[in-house]
């Protein structure tokens, strides 16, 4: 038995009476309210055992599948271009190895280029969460994919680099804070990080949603 639909007075108790006749921990279900149970009703859960029996796709077949799905998306946007594929590793926050997939895309003309990148990335974002979403339905896990186009994010994160550096040294020299033009939350990644080491000065992100930026402030002399 895979799935289970039981009714309870609570969603708690009907929860552990769906685990306690699948055999299963909590841990390897997924969960679904179809009714809480609210007005003097009881609560309705569906229990799934989350297949675990299935090999994981290796990064390699994960790359494969996502090359192919973008370059049917370039193709279906009557975009003229190739798209190769790079792992690179690093270790994440929790000390673990983590993959990331770079899907580089050349040999488009300018103008489709710049279609694909649109303003300060915009487009380019857009087309990477799309890209992640699809491809995370055929591989069941949520793929660490990114994209880029004409080498515009590694333009893009030296061009931010820099500017950090020189907003920085103006912070230095003036003693006042500085606040950045908004930016998308990986490239506040970039300049903090480009800065982190800076005893100097420190960073901050104020603002919502779109309008968030950073502010690099001199640093708190105790």
């Amino acid at each position: 038995m895979k799935r289970i639909e039981i009714s309870e007075r609570t969603v708690a108790e009907a929860v552990e009476l769906a685990l306690a006749q699948l055999g299963r921990d909590r841990d390897e279900v997924a969960i679904e309210v179809l009714d809480p149970g609210e007005n003097g009703d009881e609560a309705l859960v569906r229990v799934t055992v989350v297949e675990d029996e299935e090999e994981a796709p290796s990064v390699e077949k994960v790359s494969e599948i996502a090359q192919r799905v973008l370059e049917d998306l370039l193709e279906r946007m009557d975009i003229h271009a190739y798209v190769t594929a790079v792992i690179s590793h690093a270790t994440g926050p929790n000390g673990e190895p983590e993959a990331t997939i770079t899907l580089h895309v050349e040999g488009a003309d300018e103008e489709a280029m710049g279609l694909l990148i649109g303003r300060r990335g915009e487009t380019l974002r857009s087309l990477q969460f799309l890209l992640n979403l699809l491809v995370s339905r055929r591989v069941q896990k949520w793929p660490q994919l990114v994209v880029d186009v004409g080498n515009y994010r590694q333009r893009r994160q030296e061009s931010l680099e820099s500017l950090a550096r020189r907003m920085a040294e103006r912070v230095r020299q003036t003693g006042r804070p500085i606040m950045l033009e908004p930016m998308a939350a990986y490239e506040r990644r970039i300049v903090h990080l480009a800065l982190r080491n800076d005893k100097t000065i420190y960073t901050e992100s104020s603002g919502e949603g779109e309008n968030r930026k950073i502010v690099i402030y001199p640093a708190k002399h105790s």
